[in-house]
Formats: C-alpha cells, structure tokens, sequence
C-alpha cells in the first residue's frame, strides 16, 4: 500500500495512464460495453461509478486543451430520451479542476464512439452498470 495513491485506480491502470502521450485517448466503459471487441490493450478497475475514477485519474493526467473536443461521450439512441447521470457527473468532475478551461463533453454517435475506442490507446472497463456511461478523454502535456 502506498500514501496518497488513489484506492481507486489498480496498478495497471496506472501503467496505462503513465505511459500515454500527448493525444492519446483513454476510454473509461461500463460493464456493458463490449471493450474486448472494440480495443486492444484492455485493463479492468472495479469502481462503480465512472466519474468516481475519472476524478482520481485526473489528478494525474491532464486533458488535452490544444484540441477544442478533448472530452468524448456516446449519444443515446434506441428510445433513451434522457441526458444519462453520468454525464451530470462527468461534467461536475471537470469544472472540480481548475487547470481544466471549458471542457465540454462532446457528443458523438455510437458508430464514431466505436470507431475512436478502436484508435485508444487503451479501454478501462468498469463495473458500472449504468447504459451511457462511457467516455473517452485525451490526453495533453504534463507542464511543471
């Protein structure tokens, strides 16, 4: 055990996260998303709630603030007529930052969804059961 490491985040979502460059992209999915299908290197965290690893990853990994979409989430479709919790929270997570300027989350199709996981750099695949509560971030340069 380690001080002041977040609980939350396993050893080797820890390498994952160390080793991205620059506009690498991260996606954090939920229980149901079919990571194994989509993405080539595949690491498992136990969190329950996206955004609660999301918070602890960001402590560590800036967001890319070159590009104006860094910060990816997939539209709802098949009759889901409601904004998806996560994405309240997802939101609440990046104006907590206060290096983080205007990060939006940008909404995009499943298809482009499916197509931006398969280009990652790596898929967190999580225990949280809730339908779109996935999301894909990019990151930028780690300025001292």
């Amino acid at each position: 055990m380690l001080m002041d490491i977040s609980k939350l985040i396993t050893p080797e979502v820890y390498n994952v996260i160390y080793r991205m460059g620059h506009f690498d992209e991260l996606v954090i999915a939920d229980a149901n998303y079919s990571a194994t299908a989509m993405s080539s290197r595949v690491v498992h965290s136990s969190v329950e709630k996206n955004e609660d690893l999301l918070r602890s990853i960001l402590k560590y990994f800036p967001i890319d603030e070159d590009e104006e979409k860094a910060v990816f989430v997939m539209i709802p479709d098949h009759g889901f007529d409601h904004v998806p919790e996560s994405w309240k929270g997802y939101q609440k997570v990046l104006e907590d930052f206060d290096y983080i300027e205007d990060a939006k989350l940008t909404k995009i199709s499943r298809v482009e969804f499916y197509e931006k996981t398969k280009r990652a750099y790596a898929t967190i695949q999580t225990n949280d059961i809730r339908l779109y509560a996935d999301i894909i971030i990019r990151k930028g340069f780690v300025v001292e």
